[in-house]
């Protein structure tokens, strides 16, 4: 279901505006803006902003107006890191919100379930990498990209049901029981999808992953 479209209490949506503007303001604080300095790294951000929007566009509906789409942002947190995306996510929200409609008062949970959830699984699952498994090209392709894709979607996919019952008085049998098990196939979509475009992107561009450091991956140090 799109979020933009439900009908939340004015509770949830003042918890959400509460919980969002900090951590959206400690990501415009986080976020490397030196690397700007340079014109590569900012066009590879103002172009994943703009492919996520594109990936956002294409939905397919499923019974009773549950939506479906993927996302793209774990791909979004490996390419520039969890600050930059967290604020890139939320600009590639407010563009949506503005072009295709929705209600404004919703977009802090929209951010919320559709990009800071997706962004700490991803980056967990990055960080754990690093700590626990061997510093080998296929670790991060298959475990950080792969599983951290897939991991994410879900992530995102039931904080967006557990919002849709609990604040949006949709009915638990019916989310939990037509929406949450497509999550399992639109997840291997994310998963094939990140994994494909990373491994272009380290082999052709690596200077553009900002996750992906070569004498680690490469080189085994």
């Amino acid at each position: 279901m799109d979020l933009t479209a439900v009908n939340f209490p004015a509770g949830w949506t003042a918890a959400g505006w509460a919980l969002a503007a900090p951590l959206f303001l400690w990501a415009v604080r986080a976020a490397p803006w030196g690397r700007f300095g340079e014109s590569e790294p900012v066009h590879v951000w103002y172009g994943a902003i703009f492919c996520l929007l594109v990936l956002w566009s294409i939905q397919a509906t499923v019974g009773d107006g549950f939506t479906f789409h993927l996302l793209g942002v774990a791909a979004f947190t490996l390419l520039v890191g969890a600050p930059l995306a967290l604020v890139g996510t939320g600009i590639a929200i407010a563009v949506n919100l503005a072009v295709r409609g929705g209600l404004w008062e919703n977009a802090a949970l929209v951010w919320l379930t559709m990009a800071a959830v997706p962004v700490a699984a991803t980056w967990l699952v990055h960080r754990i990498s690093l700590r626990l498994l061997p510093p080998h090209f296929f670790v991060y392709i298959f475990v950080v990209a792969f599983f951290g894709a897939a991991l994410s979607l879900a992530a995102a996919g039931i904080a967006g049901a557990i919002a849709l019952t609990a604040g949006g008085d949709r009915p638990a049998d019916l989310v939990f029981g037509e929406y949450v098990p497509y999550l399992l196939y639109l997840a291997f979509g994310e998963a094939t999808l990140t994994g494909m475009a990373l491994t272009l992107m380290v082999v052709y561009r690596p200077q553009w992953v900002a996750s992906f450091d070569d004498a680690r991956y490469l080189e085994g140090r």
